[in-house]
């Protein structure tokens, strides 16, 4: 075994280690561009916010005089398979030392429901959102103890910590009462769930469309789950002081000049007319800026001009964000970045917002919506600076149906003239930081330091979304009809490689793609229908008629089938056979590397063994006590190294350090396919 496989199994039996992560960064670096990147570099890189470009799901959160911001950052440890968790309040201005309010606790992860029944894991973390007393002198949020969310308060200013509402039910919500120091808190109260879960275990489980088989063999509970509201008076702190010191000689503290707009649903296409008009403002906006979906806005408080912010140039690429002064008729653009501005909370006359671009990782700035100018509030990875990073050139190209799209190339920092690099495929979206494509399990910046070219492919728009539909169900079907969006999206994947490769940068005999989700999905109709790619890596497997329609259970079968999937009793053969991988098993001869979740692998178990049949080249691992999205440190890392093994296997004829994974790739690698054998 290696050694990271070593401290893994070790700590699967010993007592849990204590994290060791670093503190809090205080100021920058002193070195910058001193060495490359490894996948333990990455991996303990700090992270706040949920890791995914939704405006809602960032977790900054401002006080209400405007001049602190508090937020929490977390940090992995894969050696003892934790993370360090700190709840940090910073001046917005930039100035002075982020303090560190509140220490410990454990990941809390999202349970949000799913085709109807909860709590159902995705893997993904939860945004943790302080929130504000109204006199700026409390801070509550959740935090996770010996496996219990609970409710907990925190003095600004750093005097201390503590819980203020435990017991059975996990905390879900903390909210402030207007003008008391009273904490209303939300449980979600699944007492009386459990107690009926129990009586009728007893009696054995009716199998009924509670169940997703794929997930495990309890049924879930039917959304949604019951919640109880507990007031909550809380006292303030000793050392807490309304009045800071650095505050001592400043002017009272103005109104806030920007007020949100609320966009209830993140997907919908709602313009800054249509936000404008709820708020009473009647003038409209000709300008095409003031066209497309808002993803978000604010009112001045003198209501003569919006701030929104939407995706704008080729394929939605770029954010921007807009000044539209109504009372002169004028729409300015203010900022605008390729990369990703999240979760901006008005801070007086600024906003405060999480910003990063493709070879910088999370951070949070603040902007004047007056100028655009940017300025550096917190930065929790300055040690970033040190890294040698490949290049990132993003391209642009359309596919066979005139939809355009792009990707990222991230090359080697340093390459030998001439050199035809290996090239690697990440999906399904590129934006912002490029870490490991969706999901993050493919090393992107640790790849290219070890001389290989990436491609960060981001899916063109869907072909539903070019025609007005009534339900997310009639969206899917357009969709899945003939595979359309499938073979859009194959055709956009063909054409960007055809550029890359126009670039006379990569050898085309050395590809490999890989995928998660959505990804997944891309990787295995490209590997059933082309002959790209000379090495996979897949998070997740496969569209099948029983993995699809039957271990996603009555909900998600259902699901398919209103979506234009074919009922699992009528054996569509011409529809499944673009996409089918137990059906197309005897040619998909690319060699496989599978990293499963327990709770989705035996989605995949069809497929892998009609490959193992016909004697391809396929290699499987299954994560203990994993989701859609893969959460544990040590699990990360360990899918990091492994696929950076796999792929140098492969495209480079690199053997893998552990032996006995050597000797059981090079068996597969010289193994020779089934059908080959009965043909001779």
């Amino acid at each position: 075994m290696t050694g990271l496989l070593l401290a893994i199994a070790a700590s699967a039996i010993s007592a849990p280690a204590q994290p060791a992560c670093t503190d809090v960064p205080q100021g920058g670096v002193s070195t910058t561009g001193t060495r490359l990147m490894t996948s333990d570099d990455l991996a303990r890189l700090r992270d706040f916010g949920e890791p995914t470009d939704s405006q809602s799901d960032v977790g900054l959160s401002v006080s209400p005089d405007g001049r602190q911001v508090a937020f929490q950052i977390r940090q992995a440890d894969p050696v003892s398979n934790s993370y360090c968790l700190s709840m940090i309040v910073m001046a917005t201005d930039g100035h002075g030392e982020a303090r560190i309010v509140d220490r410990g606790g454990e990941l809390i992860l999202r349970h949000d429901p799913q085709w109807g029944l909860g709590p159902y894991p995705s893997g993904n973390a939860k945004a943790i959102k302080a929130e504000w007393s109204p006199d700026g002198r409390s801070l509550a949020f959740l935090k996770q103890v010996n496996g219990q969310v609970q409710a907990w308060v925190a003095d600004p200013s750093g005097g201390g910590s503590r819980a203020v509402a435990t017991g059975p039910s996990n905390v879900v919500g903390v909210k402030w009462a207007d003008n008391a120091p009273v904490l209303d808190v939300t449980f979600e109260d699944l007492t009386a769930l459990k107690l009926a879960d129990a009586q009728e275990a007893r009696q054995g489980y009716h199998l009924d469309d509670r169940f997703v088989p794929v997930t495990g063999d309890r049924p879930f509970f039917v959304a949604p789950l019951p919640q109880r509201h507990e007031a909550i008076p809380v006292s303030p702190f000793p050392t807490a002081s309304f009045t800071k010191p650095e505050d001592v000689g400043r002017a009272p503290t103005p109104p806030p000049h920007w007020l949100p707009f609320v966009i209830v649903d993140q997907g919908a296409a709602v313009s800054i007319e249509e936000l404008a008009r709820k708020a009473g403002i009647t003038r409209s906006c000709p300008d095409a800026a003031c066209s497309g979906r808002i993803l978000a806005a604010w009112q001045a408080a003198d209501r003569q001009s919006l701030l929104f912010l939407r995706r704008v140039g080729r394929a939605n690429g770029d954010m921007a964000l807009y000044l539209w002064r109504i009372d002169k008729g004028k729409v300015i653009e203010r900022f605008r970045t390729a990369g990703l501005l999240l979760g901006c909370e008005p801070a007086q006359d600024m906003l405060v917002c999480a910003q990063e671009e493709a070879t910088v990782p999370r951070r949070i700035i603040r902007l004047n919506p007056q100028t655009g100018a940017p300025s550096l509030v917190f930065d929790p990875n300055p040690e970033f600076k040190q890294f040698r990073l490949g290049p990132v050139r993003r391209l642009f190209w359309s596919n066979d149906r005139g939809i355009e799209t792009y990707g990222d190339l991230v090359l080697p920092s340093e390459s030998r003239k001439g050199e035809k690099l290996p090239l690697i495929v990440t999906t399904y979206r590129s934006r912002g930081f490029l870490r490991g494509g969706t999901g993050d399990e493919y090393p992107i910046q640790p790849l290219a330091a070890r001389g290989y070219a990436v491609l960060s492919f981001d899916e063109p728009r869907h072909v539903a979304s070019f025609v007005k539909t009534s339900s997310q169900a009639e969206y899917n079907a357009i969709n899945r009809k003939n595979w359309a969006n499938r073979r859009s999206i194959q055709s956009s994947l063909e054409a960007g490689i055809a550029m890359v490769e126009r670039l006379g940068l990569t050898d085309p005999t050395r590809r490999a793609i890989t995928g998660l989700s959505e990804g997944a999905s891309i990787l295995w109709f490209s590997l059933i229908n082309s002959n790209l790619f000379a090495a996979a890596s897949v998070s997740h497997c496969c569209e099948e008629p029983i993995s699809s329609m039957a271990l996603l259970g009555e909900r998600g079968a259902k699901g398919f089938e209103a979506g234009g999937y074919p009922l699992l009793s009528t054996n569509d053969q011409p529809f499944w056979a673009n996409m089918s991988v137990s059906r197309n098993a005897a040619k998909i001869s690319t060699p496989i590397l599978f990293n499963l979740a327990d709770a989705e692998y035996l989605h995949s178990l069809v497929s892998i063994r009609a490959l193992r049949f016909f004697g391809q080249p396929v290699d499987a691992y299954v994560f203990p006590d994993e989701q859609h999205i893969k959460w544990q440190a040590a699990h990360r890392l360990a899918v990091y190294e492994r696929n950076i093994a796999w792929f140098d296997f492969w495209l480079k004829g690199i053997p893998p350090r552990d032996a006995e994974t050597a000797k059981r790739w090079t068996l597969l690698r010289d193994r020779k396919p089934v059908a080959e054998k009965k043909a001779g």
